[in-house]
């Protein structure tokens, strides 16, 4: 079955950026007041995400209306920051600001909570966070001369402690952000990724590599081939890069399509989706997850019906093409070797009888 989930809430609609900016603040009364406000905003949202059919609910998206700064919280390096027009987010955001001598440590525990808040209420949840190699592209060396491409060795042990502990919460998936894979990249940064992600797949959960805000061209074979369970995309618009996934995309992994607000308009454009997703559908079947448009506040009613019906139409079609395809009978692996084995006995039975 295709199975729905979410990418979690826009930005704009997440309140409480105060509460990042003064958290050492001793006013413990509008401390309290910013986390009670977020948690509303948190349970508004994941009971918008069911009403859109969403089996998966995103958690750590929240991110108090700055992702980037609260991730910085997240791995412990939050002591320099410096506003920014981040690529590959929308509006500005608080980039870290590195020096040579950097240190990352887990640092908050705030996405735990947020896990064990939404588990308690019943809900089955994603864990969204920034991946390892586009926090470091956000970031600003303190020293030009320093390449902060230096400090992945230690930045990733503190994503394994990060899976680790949401293994022990009973979460199966988490994903992972890379919008940087959405660029032209240095050749350095390409080689990075293989290596951050061939040493990620030895920690636990199963992880889901997401690409949005831009489309996968020059690094499609890139981010198809590195061992993850899954790869993210917001819904392609050419059938070139449609075309590409389909080939590109090993056997064993899913692929997720997220369909986004600035899709392509027109009916030219909803029957190309419609299309793909009949395609998709047919092709992987349960490999294939389909995940509604997260919206802004500056969508209007009537678009934000509008695209809630095209994804609905979208989920029901590929859900019709994958049941309407015959799934292949699993391969027995010991079956070739059960077929000699009774040839050998007909064999050896007919010198016997011979």
């Amino acid at each position: 079955m295709v199975k729905i989930h979410s990418q979690g809430s826009a930005r704009r609609e997440q309140q409480g950026d105060t509460f990042l900016a003064t958290m050492a603040s001793p006013d413990e009364c509008d401390r309290a007041a910013l986390i009670d406000q977020g948690r509303q905003q948190r349970r508004q949202a994941w009971r918008a995400q069911q009403a859109a059919g969403c089996e998966w609910l995103a958690v750590g998206d929240f991110g108090w209306g700055d992702r980037v700064l609260a991730h910085s919280y997240l791995v412990g390096a939050a002591t320099r920051t410096e506003a920014a027009d981040a690529q590959g987010f929308v509006g500005p955001c608080q980039v870290p600001v590195f020096t040579a001598d950097q240190s990352f440590a887990l640092g908050w525990e705030q996405l735990f909570d947020e896990v064990a808040e939404a588990q308690a209420l019943g809900l089955a949840v994603k864990p969204v966070i920034l991946g390892p190699l586009s926090y470091l592209w956000l970031g600003r060396s303190l020293d030009p001369a320093f390449d902060r491409l230096e400090l992945l060795e230690s930045l990733l042990p503190v994503y394994g402690e990060i899976f680790a502990r949401l293994a022990a919460q009973g979460v199966e998936w988490i994903q992972l952000d890379e919008p940087l894979l959405a660029l032209e990249l240095p050749l350095a940064w390409r080689t990075a990724f293989e290596r951050a992600y061939n040493l990620l797949q030895r920690e636990p959960l199963k992880k889901l590599l997401g690409v949005r805000h831009g489309e996968l061209i020059d690094n499609l074979g890139l981010a198809a081939g590195l061992p993850v369970e899954g790869l993210h995309v917001d819904w392609p618009r050419s059938v070139q890069v449609q075309q590409g996934l389909l080939d590109r995309l090993p056997a064993y992994k899913t692929l997720s399509l997220g369909l986004v607000e600035d899709a392509e308009p027109g009916q030219i454009g909803q029957q190309r989706r419609l299309q793909f997703a009949r395609q998709v559908g047919e092709r992987l079947q349960e490999r294939l997850w389909l995940s509604p448009a997260v919206l802004s506040g500056d969508a209007d009613t009537a678009q934000a019906a509008a695209l809630t019906a095209e994804f609905n139409t979208l989920v029901r079609t590929a859900r019709q093409a994958a049941l309407a395809t015959p799934v292949a009978p699993a391969e027995k692996p010991w079956s070739a070797i059960e077929a000699a084995l009774a040839k050998l006995g007909a064999a050896q039975s007919g010198l016997v009888a011979s």
